[in-house]
């Protein structure tokens, strides 16, 4: 789990960056690529202030193809230009956090319900796959693997939908939204139990759209509701502290 701390996690995210010497992926594009990873998968977190320096020895890379990609994700609003020059996670506040998870209930609704039209076997075994590994992570308290599996199942199910126009909205709500769900670390153990998962798999297992858009969207509900009321409550200390404070 990335502790929330004014400098970046030099965790590993699984991609590699070292460049190709072919040129079909550039350095700064596999740097982006890693970057946007860690964002939608909750491995950096609100308030988390990004070293440049640390970023760069992590990665693999000079700092100025990092520093190329953070104004790209500061100029589509994942990342914030702070008053110092430096850059960090957004903070969202109840009425964000309400509106961003509006969204994402009908956009990813909408992708699970395509899906479900034609999903395969070798989805459905994929799919089943990852939320064993995600049970597992849970059960060993390992939230950053629990949110690493939650974003690929997720976007197993994304990518299935095989939509240009669906994915670059579900990319850009999952750039703002997967921070935050660093904040469902201390959530009860029925937010993780997988169980709208299960539902999801049975509904694309049956083809059945409205059921698994059903399931996509309270799977979603049930994390946005969570969010929204620790983010309502006054709290003195603790994750939630500083977004009490922010309406927007």
């Amino acid at each position: 789990m990335p502790a929330a701390t004014n400098e970046t996690s030099s965790r590993d995210n699984g991609f590699s960056t070292t460049a190709k010497t072919d040129g079909r992926v550039t350095v700064q594009e596999k740097v982006l690529a890693s970057l946007q990873y860690g964002l939608m998968s909750g491995l950096f977190v609100p308030g988390q202030v990004l070293s440049l320096r640390k970023l760069a020895a992590s990665l693999g890379t000079s700092p100025m193809p990092v520093r190329e990609c953070l104004s790209r994700l500061v100029a589509a609003r994942a990342l914030e230009e702070l008053p110092n020059r430096s850059v960090g996670v957004p903070r969202l506040g109840v009425k964000g956090l309400r509106e961003l998870f509006e969204v994402r209930c009908h956009i990813e609704g909408m992708a699970a319900r395509i899906v479900s039209e034609d999903a395969s076997e070798a989805l459905l075994t994929e799919l089943s796959a990852i939320n064993d590994r995600l049970l597992a992570a849970h059960r060993r308290q390992d939230m950053a693997q629990v949110l690493v599996a939650n974003q690929a199942f997720h976007f197993a199910i994304y990518n299935a939908a095989n939509s240009d126009i669906l994915m670059p909205l579900i990319e850009s709500l999952w750039l703002r939204c997967g921070p935050t769900m660093y904040f469902s670390f201390n959530a009860p153990n029925n937010l993780w139990d997988t169980s709208t998962h299960l539902e999801m798999l049975e509904a694309l297992r049956l083809h059945d759209g409205p059921r698994a858009q059903g399931a996509m969207q309270a799977d979603i509900q049930k994390t946005a509701d969570y969010l929204i009321k620790e983010a309502s409550s006054q709290r003195a200390s603790g994750p939630f502290a500083s977004l009490a404070k922010i309406t927007g």
